[in-house]
């Protein structure tokens, strides 16, 4: 099995836990999720998106290709396209600003931190990450 079958099921894995989202115990497991995937979203996000998401990030204006409003991704496209966005992120399907010098490929950073103390694998931060994006949506 290929890493990245591998990952994906570890992922499913981990979205199939977070799926009881009705239940007393999974709202704080979500909360937990979305507060420990902030971190790298203003990190690796918030310069470019802002810290809403709303593209408006201190480094916008600077940048050929305008960074997108990433809460109105579900709007966009009729409801959240979680495993596309995954794919963004992991730098696994390309994007109109990310292909370029301006949008590093943070995922490879991430792999990078895999060997540090404290980090978590890449692909659970990605998937962190994801749905902290889709936290992020408007009504």
């Amino acid at each position: 099995m290929n890493r990245r079958v591998r990952h994906r099921l570890a992922a499913g894995l981990a979205c199939a836990c977070l799926s009881f989202a009705s239940a007393p115990w999974a709202v704080a497991q979500q909360a937990k999720v979305v507060g420990e995937a902030a971190d790298d979203y203003a990190r690796y996000c918030a310069a470019c998106h802002g810290a809403q998401g709303r593209g408006d990030g201190e480094l916008a204006t600077k940048l050929v290709e305008p960074p997108s409003d990433l809460t109105s991704i579900s709007q966009r496209s009729g409801s959240f396209p979680f495993w596309r966005i995954y794919d963004v992120i992991a730098s696994d399907q390309p994007v109109p600003g990310h292909d370029t010098f301006q949008m590093p490929e943070f995922a490879a950073r991430m792999k990078a931190d895999e060997s540090k103390p404290g980090y978590l694998p890449a692909h659970i931060r990605i998937l962190l990450l994801t749905h902290y994006l889709e936290s992020l949506q408007a009504p």
